[in-house]
């Protein structure tokens, strides 16, 4: 046992540049299902066939990822990829992770923007679009389960809901509200702060009115995605209603039904489903004729916060 100890160890420690390229680029395009599924392959893998790391490292980095805005599943891969080759091997991990979602993604939207109008791809395209929608609503179903917990979650739901659709506020002006307003319960108890947590977010308007009138004239699609990278707290669902709003109701790159086709193409590709900014980038490039430097700017400023919190942690 020693022995055989001793030997998994060495190899563990033997992990080459090489090796970390072929296993994530073979990842990449194995990753289906969600992060669930992304994290459980990594774990298969890394901790029991290949022993790269110990389990309660594993657990650790895993930890610290859920912690951080992004999709953890690749933060995660980053982290092994640094942990078996520093700074050059979590980048390629995080590299070679997204890139079959942004090749397929980028493919597919050029279908769509060439051929979507074709009764073939309408069907499809028809059928789908429920699928989408039916995950969706799984999806937040499962979520609210989980955490509206309590007299005052379920209050800031109902005002965020309130707020974001019937008066039109922000979201981030919505969830920084929200966030203002669980912290002050902390110091003031829930009771006292349940009840008036609408009341609060309803006094934002005129704040929310100025700061999206100050950044529309900055925001682009590298901006955008940057700030979805930021954000992006409570996986891909939680951050839909952002993309969809600077997409469809902000800048009018897609409309609604076109989103819906996004969720449901991102569902049937590889890497993280935030990675559907891909598409949103490709629609918005294509109205100015870069279709692909579109996809390409969405792709890296909605996925460089991930590289930088991991690999800056990695330094300290």
């Amino acid at each position: 046992m020693a022995v055989l100890a001793i030997s998994n160890s060495q190899r563990a420690a033997e992990t080459s540049l090489r090796d970390v390229f072929w296993y994530f680029l073979k990842l990449g395009w194995l990753a289906f299902g969600g992060p669930v599924g992304q994290i459980g392959l990594m774990h298969l893998q890394v901790v029991e066939r290949r022993k790269w790391i110990e389990e309660e490292e594993f657990v650790r980095a895993l930890n610290f990822c859920h912690v951080l805005p992004g999709p953890e599943a690749l933060q995660l891969a980053i982290y092994l990829g640094w942990k078996k080759q520093g700074y050059l091997g979590g980048a390629l991990a995080g590299l070679l992770f997204i890139l079959p979602g942004f090749i397929t993604l980028t493919a597919l939207a050029w279908i769509y923007v060439h051929f979507g109008k074709r009764p073939e791809v309408l069907g499809v395209l028809s059928g789908f679009r429920p699928v989408g929608l039916a995950l969706l609503l799984a999806a937040l179903v499962r979520i609210s389960r989980a955490t509206l917990k309590g007299a005052l979650p379920v209050a800031l739901a109902i005002a965020a809901f309130f707020t974001f659709f019937a008066i039109g506020l922000p979201f981030i002006v919505v969830l920084l509200g929200c966030g203002a307003i669980f912290v002050a319960s902390k110091r003031l108890g829930p009771r006292r702060t349940a009840a008036p947590a609408g009341v609060a977010l309803l006094l934002f308007p005129a704040a929310a009115t100025a700061a999206e009138s100050a950044l529309s004239r900055l925001l682009d699609v590298s901006w955008f995605f940057l700030k979805v990278g930021l954000f992006s707290f409570g996986g891909a669902y939680a951050v839909l209603p952002l993309i969809r709003e600077g997409s469809v109701s902000t800048y009018g790159w897609l409309s609604d039904p076109q989103m819906i086709d996004a969720l449901a193409l991102g569902e049937t590709t590889p890497g993280p489903l935030i990675s559907i900014g891909t598409f949103v980038g490709y629609l918005a490039g294509h109205q100015r004729d870069v279709p692909l430097l579109g996809a390409v700017c969405a792709t890296v400023w909605l996925f460089l916060p991930s590289f930088v919190f991991v690999l800056g942690a990695a330094a300290t």
